[in-house]
């Protein structure tokens, strides 16, 4: 990976006179931003570009070049890099467009090269991209002639798209920031998100990372690389609809589309998740400030309106003001001229226009403990106030890193200032009260991750194993999908708890078996082609006594002609329910979902969800989650449900998925929650598999 960033020699594959020529851009870059490496260029024309000869071939440059930059039309590419693996060159940028994006055609020339690149062991960037940048060296090396070259900073990017990656690198050059690498993905054919977010995570020059997707090819590797990482990582992810338009199989495939795995994905690796350009800026600049320990913000301002603005902002984004120490208030009070500004927490300076007396009292402030930062807002539209200002924001950083507690820094000024603060100031500032909290909420968001301790489940042991690798055996010598009672077998196998359940073929096993569980009951009809059973009449429920459900039997055997038994189970009363479920994603692996159940959980989304195994504690916050969360407790006479119970379910089903791969989908659905809270219950169930031919 270093050879991409810090090529002690570089050729350009594509380079010709012509002054149209994006090759010719791409060697422009490295010589007017001081590349302090050898430069050669290839082109079938020869000629010279700056001075550096164009060689007719790969072949014919003198030295086997650390790194080859291409951009020629895609059908060439294969034979190209053919000739680079032949010359020794290991690492490849291929810039150009034409492949799987054109049909059958690009799938063509993109097998080709792939071939290529395995056959001569060729890591490769691309192909479909703009390129790198290491403001380091002066490797500067996208299709486009940059005007000028981007402030220097720890702030690396990586983005699927060139574009989207120039504007934030383009938006770096503010005070406090800076860019350290770019590089454009592109389609991701050879290296892709976690091999670039694992180099960039050791990148000693590196110490925030921003992430534009569009989609994700090892989302699973992706975030385990971030969850390991000292350092902020910033997603910045598109394209949210759901992959599949596939009709969802289960309750949890139709709940767990792609974004909100995404979102389980963040939270579990303490990824700070935005969505825009603007929303990740203010997430590079919180971040770059000393990081929360808590949601205690004091405000200054010298402006009251601004105050209440602020005020405002802390309640939106979920921060407190709790009170200043009364002798800060008294200091305060008495430089005070006219004695008329409102005191205490914002407080208004307004009054005041000595701004040495400004850092006295926030320096006073961030002594206080139960205060974890600042937000200054600086209203201003006197020009003798300018130098001053400036060195009263210097100071105020200076506090904000000898406390370690962020001061947010607004300047509400005219443009003219605001110029003059970009040249002068050497850490970030906001221009408005709301841009300071966003920045605080999403900084927040990511402090509170570093803060909580890791989890152990990684590796947990699951010791119903056998139990489950007999039962699946079971199931791919049928070579079909499980059936209802096969699905709760599965659930009885885990140990997850049960509402008393038998399969029974005829009426009278099925009498008897109500006899000996007590009426009420429940028949469940068992059939392949019963999937939401209750939606197709496949269920009654309710059943008091052995005429009624002789009664049912024969409706439901009326109505459907594949039947092939008939689940009787004890009919369980309760005013809760959740599911439990889990399904296997594409590109994050197993992910597990909690939510507010029933038959309308597809309709409330009420869900939350996780990346697959998951602790105890996990669950619970998983719980907390819901916005229904609050039924869970004490309600209208019942007592607080079992959620331990709900929280153990989620654990063993989360265990499940990750030690059995084969097992695609599984709901639990509902896990019944007593009104006394003596239990949580599962009453149905349903499992899918993979490898299975037959469905």
């Amino acid at each position: 990976m270093e050879k991409f960033f810090y090529p002690e020699s570089v050729v350009v594959v594509g380079v010709s006179e012509s002054e149209d020529n994006l090759g010719q851009a791409i060697i422009s870059n490295l010589v007017n931003f001081d590349y302090n490496g050898k430069i050669y260029a290839v082109g079938p024309k020869g000629g010279r570009v700056k001075g550096i000869k164009i060689y007719l071939s790969v072949p014919d440059v003198p030295i086997s070049p650390d790194l080859a930059v291409i951009l020629t039309p895609a059908r060439f590419i294969p034979e190209i890099m053919t000739q680079c693996g032949k010359k020794g060159i290991k690492h490849a940028v291929i810039e150009s467009a034409g492949f799987r994006e054109m049909g059958k055609e690009g799938y063509r020339v993109e097998k080709d090269l792939i071939a290529a690149s395995k056959r001569f062991g060729i890591r490769f960037i691309g192909p479909n991209c703009v390129g790198l940048i290491n403001t380091l060296n002066g490797l500067y090396v996208p299709f486009i002639e940059l005007p000028s070259e981007f402030k220097k900073g720890n702030v690396s990017v990586m983005s699927q798209s060139g574009g989207i990656g120039l504007s934030v690198a383009e938006r770096l050059n503010n005070p406090g920031l800076g860019l350290s690498k770019f590089v454009s993905m592109g389609n991701k054919l050879n290296m892709d998100e976690a091999d670039l977010l694992a180099y960039l995570i050791k990148d000693p020059d590196t110490a925030m990372i921003y992430c534009y997707l569009e989609d994700f090819k090892r989302g699973r590797d992706f975030a385990d690389i971030a969850l390991r990482s000292g350092k902020p990582v910033i997603l910045h992810k598109s394209n949210t609809n759901p992959l599949s338009h596939t009709i969802a199989k289960s309750h949890t495939a139709a709940l767990a589309v792609d974004d909100k795995i995404v979102d389980a994905a963040c939270t579990n690796s303490g990824v700070v998740r935005v969505q825009s350009i603007e929303e990740a800026i203010f997430a590079i600049k919180g971040i770059s400030m000393p990081l929360l320990q808590g949601k205690n913000l004091a405000i200054l301002s010298r402006s009251g309106g601004h105050s209440v603005v602020a005020a405002d902002m802390c309640a939106i984004y979920g921060f407190n003001l709790p009170q200043l120490h009364p002798g800060i208030l008294e200091e305060a009070k008495s430089y005070f001229r006219a004695g008329v500004m409102k005191i205490g927490n914002p407080m208004d300076l307004g009054d005041i226009f000595d701004f040495h007396i400004y850092s006295q009292i926030a320096e006073k402030i961030m002594r206080q403990p139960d205060i974890h930062g600042i937000v200054y807002i600086h209203v201003s539209q006197i020009v003798i106030e300018n130098e001053d200002s400036i060195q009263l924001m210097k100071k105020l950083t200076k506090l904000s890193f000898k406390y370690n507690k962020p001061i947010a820094i607004v300047a509400e000024v005219p443009l003219s200032f605001q110029r003059m603060l970009m040249e002068e100031m050497t850490h970030a500032f906001f221009m408005d009260p709301v841009e300071a909290f966003r920045a605080l909420a999403l900084q927040y968001r990511y402090a509170a991750f570093r803060q909580k301790k890791s989890s152990t489940v990684k590796e947990a042991a699951f010791p119903l194993k056998d139990n489950v690798k007999l039962w699946m055996e079971e199931i791919q010598e049928k070579n079909r999908q499980p059936l209802l009672h096969e699905a709760l077998e599965l659930l009885n196998r885990i140990e997850i708890p049960m509402a008393p359940w038998r399969m029974v073929t005829t009426f009278s096993e099925a009498r008897e078996a109500a006899k000996e569980m007590g009426y009420p009951v429940v028949i469940k009809a068992v059939s392949s082609a019963l999937l939401h059973k209750s939606d197709q009449g496949g269920i009654a429920i309710n059943i008091r006594n052995a005429e009624a459900m002789e009664k049912q039997w024969e409706e439901i055997h009326s109505r459907f002609k594949d039947i092939i038994g008939i689940v009787l189970q004890k009919m369980i009363f309760a005013s809760r329910e959740i599911i439990v479920g889990a399904k296997r994603d594409p590109a994050f692996g197993p992910v597990v979902l909690v939510g507010m159940g029933g038959i309308m959980v597809e309709v409330t989304q009420d869900v939350s969800m996780r990346l697959a195994p998951v602790s105890e504690d996990d669950a619970n916050e998983m719980i907390d989650q819901l916005q229904g969360a609050k039924v869970l407790g004490p309600f209208r006479g019942m007592k607080a449900a079992d959620r331990h119970a709900i929280a153990q379910c989620l654990v063993t089903v989360s265990q499940l998925m990750h030690h059995f791969p084969d097992i695609q989908e599984i709901d639990v659905n509902p896990l019944i929650l007593s009104d006394d809270g003596n239990y949580g219950m599962a009453v149905d169930g349903r499992v899918i598999c993979s490898n299975i031919t037959s469905q």
